[in-house]
């Protein structure tokens, strides 16, 4: 039975905790925070002991897994106290406000033989499990163009964090990089972006273009400013598409074309039954990974060379020209 202390008491670490709950194989033992009263609430709701520092938590207690959910740029010193107490590490994405951080927390990790997990969540939501796996079986044929768009309210962190880009990554790197990491995920390494940006008060929204090695192109829309979150894929192909819309709640549809009868078969691709939420999905995954050794499946080198290709992609908005990027994700 792995013990877990989560750290973090904002929006995300309170999801966390509520979904540690289901998760089997381990206990919550501990919750730490910044934000006394919201520490001590969520100890209390959650019976667990409260701390405002990790190091006394794990001074005190047995402690076995350390839940990062603070925001990114203190990432670093968490996943570092963490890493020299020797304990299994799951940090929530992205890693770092940077590639040059990200891969620093990796070093530490290693350094201190500890694993390190980064939650990308869209790789244990059922429709972009389904829509990938349909890719990758050759249904729709060659792939070929991808429109995808994420987007919500404005976040609204302790000492408005997110406004910061040196510590949010702002839109880009902390919005977008569920689709990047998806895109690669699916579509393999990243050779080109451009990207446009807006930024005004309560309100941001990019406009990014991928090319990939393998010739598939993505449009990825991404913003902050709506009433409701929304999200949406339109993946087409030499034989179909395959579409899907968070607002409709309905099954991601695959659309097949007919050459010789020039029409369009519409197909509904079975949808999962959902019991679990995909973040105690993935969730689950990294606690089976820690206690059976299960291969995880995000690596730490998936996590560096997303924020890599947001970082590509935030240079080409401030410079309005395209950046190329050599194989394996790495900036020319």
């Amino acid at each position: 039975m792995s013990r877990v202390a989560v750290v973090g008491t904002g929006t995300m670490g309170t999801m966390h905790l509520e979904e540690w709950v289901n998760v089997n194989g381990c206990e919550v033992v501990a919750v730490v925070g910044r934000n006394k009263q919201n520490t001590t609430h969520l100890a209390t709701q959650y019976n667990v002991k409260g701390f405002d520092d990790l190091q006394e938590a794990l001074r005190q207690l047995p402690i076995d897994i350390v839940d990062v959910c603070v925001p990114t740029h203190l990432h670093e010193e968490v996943v570092q106290i963490a890493a020299q107490a020797g304990k299994a590490i799951i940090c929530e994405k992205p890693l770092a406000v940077n590639s040059k951080v990200a891969r620093r927390m990796v070093d530490i990790c290693e350094q201190y033989k500890v694993p390190l997990f980064v939650g990308y969540v869209l790789r244990f939501s059922p429709e972009y499990i389904e829509a990938r796996k349909q890719v990758l079986s050759g249904t729709i044929g060659q792939p070929g163009i991808m429109r995808l768009s994420r987007g919500g309210p404005y976040p609204k962190g302790r000492d408005a964090w997110y406004n910061d880009e040196s510590k949010s990554g702002g839109i880009v790197l902390d919005l977008g990089i569920h689709d990047i990491d998806w895109l690669r995920w699916t579509f393999g390494e990243v050779e080109r972006v451009m990207a446009k940006q807006i930024k005004r008060e309560n309100l941001e929204y990019a406009l990014i273009t991928l090319r990939f090695e393998s010739g598939v192109i993505a449009h990825l829309e991404v913003s902050w400013g709506s009433k409701k979150f929304t999200s949406s894929f339109e993946l087409a192909g030499s034989n179909g598409m395959i579409t899907y819309q968070s607002r409709d709640h309905e099954p991601i549809v695959l659309e097949l074309f007919d050459e010789e009868k020039v029409k369009q078969e519409r197909v509904a691709v079975p949808s999962y039954v959902v019991r679990k939420t995909p973040l105690e999905k993935q969730l689950q995954h990294f606690v089976d990974c820690i206690e059976n050794g299960i291969t995880p499946i995000i690596t730490t080198m998936d996590a560096i060379k997303a924020i890599t290709v947001a970082e590509c992609v935030m240079y080409s908005a401030q410079s309005g020209q395209p950046v190329e990027l050599k194989k394996g994700g790495v900036l020319k």
